[in-house]
């Protein structure tokens, strides 16, 4: 059979408490009514333990009409969903049932109820990703960064997960990478308008779990419906095809990108499909057991002044060329003694271009002055700082 109308239900079982076999249930129900989807992992939480799955349709209609699959891989009408659903219920033992996020049997259990999810493991990376915009993202919350390089770029695993989509366009593209239960999403941060404030991405997901609820005959009907379902849940819309082609430019390499965002795929494809925008293939690993390198360091953060210290800190590490004149705390006192000189020298130098050169006239002499006094007071500051940290390592020896 064959039907215009094709659509699918999403069904989330959820069971009260520690349940961890609720998965293989709910698949066994299902497969017993040899219906035509995807089933995901349990996902535990807090209070409750959570299965969902996906199920093809014959109709859009309300009360749709769902496929069910004969021996021979074809394609037979089953029953309607309500009806079915108070079977699946009573037969896998589900406190609750969601179809399309609404309880079946009356109002939906609360998250207060059901409890926080497990924990999450998050992974960032990109080349142009700066540890100072991770501390910034990470806000005033209590929280441990542990950043390392390599030759693609910063990779960091916040030990609470950062508020990715703060991070400025300057830092874009990056990869964000995030674990929850047998669940990983891999999404692409690009840059996106300028008139939007927060960019755009791109995903893909992973359930390590996901299977189908019947495998049908290779070529059956059943076969290539199961396939557009597939295509249908993990499809890409217009703004995702533009970060494609923006990040993409191999055409050939785009259209192997789309053909993998079109399918649940495994952890295989997932390290393809990031690779394909640049991004180290490795990172994946890290969420699922790959130890973290040796040369790795932490980043704490928590409140105001503790979160502030560790950005300008990222930012001193961070500077290169002239922009570590701005960062002298830690240099050494012979060091700051140089450069204190230098900035005094240059000063100046520059004071005597402003007030004989004509060309400056139209500087207003408060201003230079107050320019001058600041140049001045910087490289005082740290001539000073240079000579009291000498001798405070003499006297120490």
């Amino acid at each position: 059979m064959d039907s215009t109308g094709f659509n699918y239900l999403n069904l989330e079982f959820i069971f009260m408490g520690d349940k961890p076999e609720s998965a293989q249930l709910v698949r066994t129900a299902l497969a017993d009514r040899r219906l035509l989807g995807f089933i995901g992992g349990a996902v535990e939480r807090e209070n409750s333990t959570e299965v969902a799955a996906e199920v093809a349709t014959v109709s859009e209609a309300r009360d749709a009409v769902l496929y069910r699959i004969d021996a021979k891989g074809k394609l037979r009408e089953g029953s309607r969903v309500t009806k079915l659903v108070h079977e699946l219920k009573n037969s896998t033992g589900a406190d609750y049932v969601l179809v399309d996020g609404d309880e079946i049997d009356g109002p939906n259990p609360d998250d207060e109820q059901l409890g926080e999810y497990g924990g999450t493991n998050e992974l960032l990376h990109g080349p142009k990703l700066k540890g100072s915009e991770l501390v910034l993202a990470a806000g005033f919350a209590e929280n441990e960064i542990t950043v390392w390089e390599n030759v693609s770029g910063l990779m960091a695993m916040p030990k609470e997960p950062v508020y990715a989509p703060s991070i400025s366009r300057s830092n874009r593209p990056y990869l964000c990478l995030d674990r929850t239960g047998n669940a990983i999403t891999a999404t692409i941060e690009a840059k996106g308008s300028r008139r939007t404030m927060f960019g755009s991405s791109v995903s893909m997901v992973v359930d390590l779990e996901r299977t189908a609820i019947l495998e049908p005959e290779a070529g059956s009907p059943a076969a290539v419906r199961l396939d557009e379902l597939n295509s249908l849940l993990f499809g890409w819309d217009e703004e995702e095809m533009q970060i494609i082609e923006q990040l993409i430019p191999d055409p050939a390499d785009r259209a192997e990108a789309q053909q993998l965002l079109c399918s649940s795929g495994d952890l295989k494809d997932m390290k393809r499909l990031v690779s394909l925008f640049g991004f180290d293939p490795r990172s994946i690993d890290y969420l699922t057991g790959r130890p973290l390198p040796e040369d790795r360091r932490v980043i704490a953060t928590g409140g105001p002044f503790k979160t502030l210290k560790s950005a300008l800190a990222e930012q001193e590490r961070e500077a290169k060329g002239l922009e570590r004149l701005l960062y002298r705390h830690n240099w050494n006192p012979k060091a700051l003694m140089g450069s204190g000189a230098a900035v005094l020298a240059s000063g100046a130098a520059a004071h005597l271009v402003l007030a004989k050169s004509g060309k400056f006239a139209w500087f207003p002499k408060p201003a230079r002055q107050l320019l001058m006094l600041a140049w001045y007071a910087d490289g005082a500051f740290y001539l000073g700082k240079g000579i009291v940290d000498a001798l405070k390592a003499r006297n120490k020896s």
